[in-house]
């Protein structure tokens, strides 16, 4: 039997096979402790976790040096904010920038920071459009401010962010530049130096590589960015991420990183004209709203809104048919309403009603011909109250 149509790649990526092959001869060729380099299999186990490092690097465009492997980007995030603010704090720059549509993963740790060590968030606002505008950053500046972190793209709209107009204006006031990457990884490149960023978070399983593995870059060149460390005891990591490194998923990040900087060009390609096609099948319905431009959203994202449908039921009734998301996977197993789409459109039936689906790599055209046919058929079946 043919399983649901998989429209939830924004949650998680299915791994590329060819990942999948690297992790496991990596699992049965590097069982060591990387951190064991006194003898010859911990030194193997090493060895390959630095060409993991050289080949991430060299596809964002930094130094291995500045390369830290982390859990996730919940931990990249946590560790980039909370590490970065003591050396902010002690220069006198206790205000940070951010926006209203950031992951919970950047809220969280900045929230910390505000109620226990003394920080002022600034949350800039986005237009219905889904953007922060370069503008509104500039106006919050002040000779407090020390840091900005801005998304590179929206987990829930896939709007991209204007990373290139606030990096610029990072550099020129001198501030420390901090961007959640995750979401745009597998359909942006990014440069980190042309990018003027200081810190991203980048997170395996939002790129077909594998789940539980992340990478934070902290910049060393100048201007250096200063860190202290979350998580205490081993000292890996150069003392700031303690923790036996996951070698096996460590040396798949780096074949994920790979395939993604080899495929760019054709997965935007494939993936933009099959969600292109998707969004023109739904718009034929009637009723639906798509929520922000997708010729500023990433290729594969369609954020949609329906008239007289509440995506929990249409998720629920469509469940054996196709797999999307009525929210962020990563809020509570409670469906609110979405403080992204409050951000765009305030507290309205169109935020409440907010969908997301999200295509991938393995989405084939006959899978956007069955989707069409389904979101058709549950829309109008809920609509007309025949659950039957």
């Amino acid at each position: 039997m043919t399983g649901p149509v998989y429209l939830d790649h924004n949650a998680s990526t299915p791994i590329d096979p060819a990942v999948i092959e690297v992790m496991m001869e990596a699992m049965r060729t590097h069982y060591a402790n990387p951190s064991s380099g006194e003898h010859l299999p911990g030194a193997t186990a090493s060895e390959a976790i630095e060409r993991a490092r050289e080949i991430i690097a060299t596809a964002i465009g930094a130094r291995s040096s500045e390369i830290i492997f982390c859990g996730g980007s919940t931990e990249a995030n946590n560790l980039a904010l909370l590490g970065a603010f003591p050396a902010l704090r002690e220069s006198g720059k206790t205000e940070i920038i951010t926006s209203m549509i950031e992951h919970p993963s950047v809220k969280g740790p900045l929230a910390r920071l505000a109620a226990e060590h003394g920080a002022k968030v600034i949350q800039v606002p986005v237009g219905e459009h889904g953007a922060v505008y370069t503008d509104a950053v500039r106006e919050a500046v002040t000779d407090k401010t020390g840091l900005v972190s801005i998304m590179a793209a929206n987990n829930e709209t896939g709007i991209l962010q204007p990373l290139d107009e606030i990096g610029a204006l990072c550099a020129e006031k001198g501030l420390v530049f901090h961007t959640d990457y995750s979401q745009a990884t597998a359909y942006r490149p990014l440069n980190v130096s042309n990018a003027n960023v200081h810190l991203a978070s980048f997170s395996g399983h939002k790129m077909y590589g594998p789940k539980g593995i992340g990478v934070l870059y902290r910049r060393l060149r100048k201007p250096r960015v200063e860190l202290e460390p979350v998580l205490y005891g081993g000292g890996q990591e150069r003392g700031l991420r303690s923790g036996t490194l996951n070698t096996p998923a460590i040396i798949a990040l780096a074949a994920a990183f790979d395939l993604v900087i080899r495929g760019y060009e054709r997965d935007v390609a494939e993936i933009g004209s099959r969600r292109d096609r998707l969004a023109e099948g739904l718009r034929k319905i009637g009723g639906v709203s798509l929520n922000g431009e997708l010729s500023n959203a990433l290729p594969n994202t369609i954020s949609v809104s329906v008239d007289g449908v509440e995506p929990l039921a249409l998720m629920r009734l469509l469940r054996s048919e196709v797999a999307f998301s009525a929210s962020s996977a990563c809020s509570t197993d409670r469906v609110e309403t979405s403080p992204v789409l409050k951000a765009m459109f305030g507290d309205t039936l169109r935020a409440r009603r907010a969908f997301r689906i999200g295509l991938g790599r393995g989405t084939s055209d006959h899978d956007i011909a069955r989707a069409i046919v389904a979101f058709s058929r549950g829309i109008n079946q809920l609509r007309s109250g025949r659950l039957a």
